[in-house]
């Protein structure tokens, strides 16, 4: 079975980190309750909350491409920036990004989506 990716920031289709998603399937446009938004200046995080977010829904080609996503989210930095986490998207299991550093005073995205921030 191929690993799904919800992505809610700048992987999400025309931002700057969407070229790493080429040959990932879309699935479409998703929301995922549970979870909080926050505004961290260049980029998103998101935390456990009782929040929704909005994003998008992805199959990746293979495993290995979540390596590649990995490295880009920072999840081998000491401390690491972002950590993977499994949710459930619509009914399906797939990966997402959960920011892993304090939020400091990082206002929240009351809308739940980072793009209309």
């Amino acid at each position: 079975m191929k690993p799904r990716l919800f992505v809610y920031g700048l992987l999400r289709d025309g931002r700057e980190l969407a070229a790493l998603l080429a040959g990932a399937t879309a699935l479409g446009a998703n929301f995922l309750q549970g979870f909080d938004l926050y505004d961290l200046g260049n980029y998103p995080g998101a935390v456990p909350g009782p929040g929704t977010i909005t994003g998008e829904l992805y199959e990746l080609p293979n495993v290995a491409a979540l390596n590649v996503l990995d490295r880009a989210e920072r999840v081998f930095d000491t401390p690491p920036l972002y950590r993977r986490q499994v949710v459930c998207v619509g009914g399906r299991l797939a990966w997402m990004y959960v920011y892993a550093r304090d939020l400091g005073d990082a206002p929240v995205v009351a809308s739940g989506d980072w793009l209309r921030r």
